[in-house]
């Protein structure tokens, strides 16, 4: 009994073989599979993450950086650089949205010096939260780079919508009388002065600054510009660097690692940093 035992076994033996064969070569292909799966879902992982940090880097470097962000201009509005983050490389791109640049400033009057006179506007705070009434004071700079003393006859400021003056503080010239008109809505100051007119030595500076109040929206930039006219007459009217703006500067940043790409748009303000949207590609 015990041979004829002995010789059912190898066909049983034989059999589980067969089959177990066939379950553990699926099995060993599956598992394979997933092992590959795991590293390419990793890889994937690691990507986008990489790519979020370019994204994060650039909206840092606009936000702490001001050469790179005054290096994006109305000629050359966007920006490449290379950049390797956890060993991948990449490449992030910057591009200044078009509405954030300052509107063109009229030309001088035909035949004016204005290379003489540097006319530059600032404004503090350069933000404010929106819905609330905000005290703005503006700063205008006016340099005399030629070689002669100027005198100033007026000078005159366009605030941007919706904001009203509230009065003049303080600078090198701060007796003048005021006139405000109403242009299309805007309010334009003009400050005239009257004889003997306020004089500006070769390389010096003058200032006038005074303040508006407003409340503003949400995601708008407010530009105002400044003109001056000084005698003789034949420098005229001058507004080189006059523009000075409120409120966020947009940006779109798209950075590719490897075979993932982010996309994101930022405004960039005094107060800080909003995302707009984020996205993956």
């Amino acid at each position: 009994m015990r041979n004829r035992e002995k010789g059912q076994v190898l066909p049983f033996a034989l059999i589980a073989m067969a089959v177990g064969t066939l379950v553990i070569t699926p099995f060993l292909n599956h598992a394979s599979s997933s092992f590959i799966c795991s590293r390419s879902y990793g890889q994937i992982l690691s990507e986008q993450y990489s790519a979020d940090a370019g994204v994060e880097h650039a909206i840092w470097r606009l936000n702490y950086e001001p050469s790179f962000a005054d290096s994006l201009t109305a000629e050359n509005p966007t920006l490449d650089y290379p950049i390797t983050i956890n060993n991948m490389s990449g490449n992030v791109t910057v591009t200044r949205i078009e509405d954030t640049f300052p509107p063109e400033e009229p030309p001088p009057p035909e035949g004016s010096q204005s290379w003489r006179i540097q006319l530059a506007k600032s404004v503090e705070p350069s933000s404010a939260p929106a819905g609330e009434a905000t005290i703005f004071t503006y700063t205008i700079y006016i340099e005399n780079t030629g070689t002669s003393e100027v005198h100033i006859v007026d000078i005159s400021d366009l605030l941007p919508l919706g904001f009203v003056y509230t009065d003049t503080i303080s600078g090198l010239i701060t007796t003048a009388e005021l006139t405000e008109n109403l242009v299309d809505g805007q309010w334009e100051l003009v400050w005239v002065f009257s004889s003997p007119h306020p004089s500006v030595g070769a390389g010096e500076t003058a200032t006038q600054v005074f303040r508006a109040t407003a409340i503003l929206e949400e995601q708008v930039i407010y530009w105002n510009t400044a003109w001056v006219t000084l005698t003789p007459d034949s420098i005229g009217t001058v507004g080189t660097g006059s523009c000075a703006s409120i409120g966020p500067y947009a940006y779109d940043i798209v950075c590719n690692i490897e075979g993932t790409t982010i996309s994101a748009r930022a405004s960039v303000s005094g107060s800080g940093v909003s995302i707009l949207w984020w996205q993956v590609e």
